[in-house]
């Protein structure tokens, strides 16, 4: 009887782990059928170099926002072998590099690099890509151009850190080492430049002392190394808030940079930072949706937004009667830094980085995104993405770091910085 009892439990836990496994592969196949074509329309929807997916404002130049998504194009086509993702990839490029490497508006002719700041750099990245696949001269003397204006950036007072922008001197922002560490690390192993290891270990360990709370565990999104700019703690330095994406880009810029390290004791070093910093913040996942908030520690929160912020920042959805008016605002389930926290989870539990057993932390940030954020009733689009956030300058004191600021920029539907960090933890999800 006791036998026929544990055969029959056998069976029925069979069934059950079947019915899972079942459940589990019509979600995925669902998500890559939505997938391909909500990438297919972002790329119809781009005419000539128009990018449909850039919402914070068109630039007409080598930009951030555009490499971030030409960053997943570039690797949608490495996992799927789909020459039209190569072709696309490669014509965008194109349009904005001569074939003497000069980044140029074709429309003006003039240069189109914006010179003394480091989102500029993050583009450059798929340079590397562009060059592999085709061998093209262009390419590597558009790389040389990019290291260049890189070198002209100045460092920031007593650090080997570069300042975000030659407007913010000084400064460190987070989101600066995604915008040029995994650049610099690829030059550095093209050229041979093993110092450059040393430099960007210093350069995160920076950030690590001066910018990590002990007591939150989390980073800060800014840092003044002089301590007198308007957003910061005359203590400290730093900003006054904990914004989900910048904590993402941080994450991911180590994710990524980690791959082109050479020396084990430097490639130890950022390992450790990753871990610490995933697992900071994996202790403020909201419980219910598996998501991340756009205020990380403040889960319900609210807070009343004065109109002068709105009106700042332009975020028309607090007009009324052709007024801008003040506004309680909650703070949301945030999908840009989401995106960012499950591909690093994904891409650091398969190579290694971190404990194996986060790959299914991973998987389940990414189904939440895509079930709470992916819309599907007037065509596919990717929601709850923060369009754009900063700290300054002087001229827009309301980009204050404080909750009230982060919460008052507006929010959207399909914007890179949401966009391709989501398509690049798909790919993991799927590999």
């Amino acid at each position: 009887m006791k036998k026929i009892l544990l055969v029959l439990m056998s069976i029925i836990c069979l069934f059950s782990l079947t019915a899972c496994d079942e459940k589990e592969s019509e979600l995925k196949n669902e998500i890559k059928t939505t997938m391909n074509t909500y990438i297919d329309s972002l790329l119809d929807n781009t005419p000539s170099y128009i990018p449909y997916w850039n919402k914070e404002s068109f630039k007409g130049r080598w930009n951030y926002i555009d490499g971030v998504f030409l960053n997943s194009i570039v690797n949608l086509y490495k996992e799927t072998s789909n020459e039209k993702y190569k072709e696309f990839f490669l014509n965008y490029i194109d349009y904005y590099i001569n074939d003497f490497g000069q980044f140029i508006n074709p429309q003006t002719l003039e240069v189109n690099f914006q010179i003394g700041e480091l989102d500029s750099i993050c583009a450059s990245k798929i340079l590397f890509d562009a060059y592999e696949m085709t061998g093209k001269a262009k390419y590597l003397l558009a790389i040389e151009e990019t290291y260049k204006y890189l070198s002209y950036i100045p460092k920031a007072e007593n650090t080997k850190n570069f300042s975000h922008k030659e407007i913010y001197l000084n400064q460190i922002w987070l989101d600066g080492m995604y915008m040029y560490v995994p650049f610099y690390l690829r030059y550095a192993n093209l050229k041979e430049m093993n110092n450059v290891y040393a430099e960007v270990k210093e350069q995160y360990k920076y950030i690590r002392d001066n910018m990590f709370s002990e007591e939150k565990q989390l980073y800060y999104h800014g840092h003044d190394t002089t301590k007198s700019i308007f957003w910061a703690d005359r203590s400290t330095g730093n900003s006054k808030s904990f914004w989900l994406r910048s904590i993402g880009w941080y994450i991911v810029s180590l994710t990524d940079s980690i791959e082109y390290i050479n020396d084990k004791e430097i490639k130890a070093y950022l390992i450790s930072l990753l871990n610490e910093a995933l697992l900071g913040v994996l202790q403020y996942q909201d419980e219910k949706s598996k998501m991340f908030y756009q205020l990380v520690d403040k889960k319900e929160y609210s807070v009343f937004v004065g109109k002068g912020y709105f009106k700042g920042l332009n975020n028309t959805k607090y007009i009324v009667n052709g007024e801008y008016e003040g506004a309680t605002v909650d703070n949301y389930l945030e999908s840009s830094g989401s995106s960012m926290i499950s591909y690093a989870l994904l891409k650091s539990a398969r190579l290694g980085y971190i404990d194996k057993s986060l790959y299914s932390k991973g998987v389940e940030v990414f189904e939440s995104i895509y079930n709470t954020c992916v819309s599907k009733e007037d065509g596919i689009h990717l929601n709850n993405i923060c369009i754009t956030a900063g700290l300054g300058p002087k001229s827009k004191i309301y980009r204050d770091g404080t909750a009230a600021y982060y919460l008052a920029e507006p929010v959207g539907s399909d914007d890179a910085k949401g966009v391709g960090p989501f398509i690049m933890a798909y790919l993991e999800y799927i590999r």
